[in-house]
């Protein structure tokens, strides 16, 4: 159906939804402005003369007119509240995605609040549309559309406490920018007029107060609000609209041209003698609406055909439920594409002999919003030299392969990159790269990225290494391959696992280039020697003042002791605390998950307290949880030892961190230090 009839209906169905709430239908102010009330009164009493009937005189007789109140007001026709800036719409008058040119519909109802018959209110429009594009109608079946299109009204006429319901149709402009916003609000006057004598002062909505003694806010308005529909599509190669195209595919007019996808790009990689390519180009509506797109932005020589490979002309060609015609000024247009929907074209360029390269951009203008802003675009590559780049493999290079190659922290680890060149002459290769993104860690725990350059040797004849004759830049003929060995220095302090791809560039003297852009290293796991060959150290010390920080040191770990804190025996009184201090440091070079320390009540003691810090800072009590019975349950420490279901001899407690507070103990990272401070009472 139309656009303009589907907000109709929406229009209707809204108000269906709010009819079982009561609408205001006019608040009479009294009896009838002008109305006469008359009166006589009698006097009655006994004939004097002794007549037997009661004697009866006559008053004159008095007249009052009664005054007008005047009063009207307009309002949602869904009960929601008026007196609303335009920016505060109710949700039933606050449409989106509406096209240019289209018309909205809402519903009002015009109330009396005045003791007038006959009132005459004249209604316009207030907002930021013009007025002819605001019009309105009555709507007396309150379906939420005009009775009659060909009636606008400017003005109703209401019966003493009677009321109206009418339309208000709001035409936005057909160049209209998408996002947008347009509002109209009905505004309503009523004009100084006379009944039966009785004369009244105008009045205008404005007036009202919808909360006695206060002025209304927003000029008692109710504003329709309507925002431009935005568009959205992408452009991409072949099947990717989105630009992250892979893989291949055969040009369907020259099926011995093979036409790589990488990312927003596609490039053709021809055979001598062949002077032109047919690409595959695919859109998607990625808005919510039904839309049509212009191509654009193509250089003169490049055709656009439907999918089949008609030509696109005024007259349409309808291909998979899309139509392809072009407009009036013979652009190529793709009609019909639904929201989510895909549609693909055809784009040919034909090129001169000798060309070594040629690109060019398509791009795309949805029609719902006509600016000449482009939704997207994608590029196209065509190389006649012809070279193939990748890893190694026994049947040629393959870009969408990545090895990952592991490397411990400080070694070197190496890909080989194999280069075939597929063209008809000898081309010579240079190599660079993006540098490689390691995750590092600082002796205090501070994780970094450090990025490292990889290095190039020739290894022409494949063997795996660089023997002496071998040099670069890599001169290749025609049809023959060769190697390079990419190397990567895996820094000293990275952290175990794989790095981000990085992308690696064959440039040829005749300007071809190519990429492996897939590739990662994968780090090993490894941790810093101590005598306990672990990776996770922890060392245990009592509290004893005066003990200076880092005196003493523990043999299995090397950790030392913190300030006031001995490896050595203390002695204590019954009655006394004793501070123990347990310190583990992590010196994996990955995270390990689920870390918790653990420690049992002595005997003869009871537990009194316990706290965790972390790196030196302190772990709040509500980022502590614990576990008496060896994780299988888990409990937050709120109020530390207080709340803890056993402080006896003999109780194993299991302490952790859990700042996102999901009864799991958090994990530790390489090169932190988590510290449990216990502390006893000699019984």
């Amino acid at each position: 159906m139309p656009y303009s009839q589907a907000i109709a209906l929406m229009a209707a169905l809204a108000l269906g939804s709010a009819a079982a709430a009561p609408l205001a239908t006019g608040n009479s102010a009294g009896t009838n402005a002008g109305t006469s009330i008359t009166n006589i009164a009698d006097a009655v009493f006994d004939d004097p003369a002794g007549g037997a009937t009661a004697l009866t005189s006559t008053s004159n007789t008095v007249v009052t007119k009664v005054n007008a109140i005047t009063g009207f007001d307009i309002i949602y026709s869904d009960g929601s509240t008026d007196d609303v800036a335009s920016t505060n719409a109710p949700a039933n008058y606050s449409k989106t995605n509406i096209l240019p040119g289209a018309t909205v519909y809402s519903s009002y109802r015009v109330v009396n609040n005045s003791n007038i018959d006959n009132y005459v209110i004249n209604i316009s429009a207030y907002g930021n549309l013009g007025g002819p594009s605001v019009k309105y109608y009555l709507d007396a079946d309150q379906n939420g559309a005009p009775d009659d299109l060909n009636s606008p009204i400017t003005s109703v006429t209401l019966t003493n406490g009677g009321y109206k319901d009418i339309v208000q149709a709001m035409t936005v402009p057909s160049i209209a920018s998408a996002n947008n916003q347009y509002y109209a609000s009905p505004m309503g006057y009523a004009p100084t007029m006379v009944i039966n004598g009785i004369g009244f002062a105008p009045y205008s909505e404005p007036s009202n107060q919808n909360t006695p003694g206060t002025a209304a806010t927003n000029m008692d308005l109710q504003p329709t609000t309507a925002r431009i529909y935005v568009p959205g599509a992408q452009l991409g190669p072949n099947g990717y609209p989105a630009g992250d195209g892979t893989g291949t595919y055969a040009d369907p007019s020259t099926p011995t041209t093979s036409i790589s996808r990488q990312g927003d790009q596609q490039t053709a990689t021809v055979q001598a003698g062949t002077t032109s390519v047919t690409f595959i180009d695919t859109i998607k509506n990625t808005g919510t609406l039904t839309d049509s797109y212009a191509l654009l932005d193509r250089p003169s020589g490049v055709v656009v055909t439907t999918p089949s490979g008609a030509s696109i002309t005024s007259t349409p060609t309808v291909e998979n439920g899309i139509t392809y015609v072009t407009d009036s000024g013979g652009t190529p247009t793709i009609k019909n594409v639904p929201a989510g929907g895909t549609a693909n074209y055809r784009v040919t360029f034909s090129y001169a002999t000798g060309t070594t390269q040629v690109g060019f951009t398509v791009g795309i203008d949805a029609l719902s919003a006509p600016n000449g802003v482009l939704e997207d675009t994608t590029f196209h590559m065509i190389l006649v030299p012809k070279v193939l780049f990748g890893d190694k493999t026994n049947t040629g290079p393959d870009a969408t392969l990545n090895p990952n190659p592991s490397g411990a922290p400080g070694a070197t680890t190496t890909l080989s990159m194999q280069v075939k060149n597929t063209g008809g002459s000898s081309d010579t290769y240079s190599f660079t790269s993006t540098q490689v993104a390691f995750q590092v860690v600082d002796t205090n725990g501070n994780i970094t990225t450090q990025n490292v350059p990889v290095t190039y040797a020739a290894d022409t004849n494949c063997n795996g290494t660089t023997d002496a004759s071998e040099t670069l830049p890599l001169t290749l003929a025609a049809n023959t391959t060769g190697c390079v060995i990419a190397t990567v220095a895996v820094p000293s302090n990275a952290i175990k696992g794989q790095t981000p791809v990085f992308t690696q560039t064959l440039t040829g003297a005749s300007t071809i280039t190519a990429q492996d852009s897939n590739d990662t290293v994968n780090v090993t796991l490894t941790f810093s020697p101590t005598p306990s060959n672990k990776g996770v150290l922890v060392a245990k010390f009592t509290a004893k003042a005066g003990v200076t920080a880092n005196s003493e040191t523990e043999s299995n770990t090397g950790l030392t002791n913190p300030a006031n804190y001995t490896l050595s025996q203390t002695t204590s009184l019954p009655g006394s605390n004793v501070s123990y201090r347990i310190v583990a440091k992590n010196v994996y070079n990955t995270s390990v998950t689920k870390f918790y320390l653990k420690d049992t009540v002595p005997a003869n003691t009871t537990l009194q307290s316990y706290t965790l810090t972390k790196n030196n800072v302190l772990v709040a009590l509500t980022d502590t949880i614990f576990s008496v019975d060896n994780g299988t349950t888990w409990t937050a420490v709120p109020n530390g030892a207080s709340v803890n279901p056993s402080a006896a001899s003999g109780t194993t407690y299991l302490v952790a961190v859990d700042t996102d507070h999901n009864n799991v103990p958090d994990a530790l990272g390489p090169n932190q230090t988590l510290q449990l401070d216990f502390v006893v009472k000699i019984n």
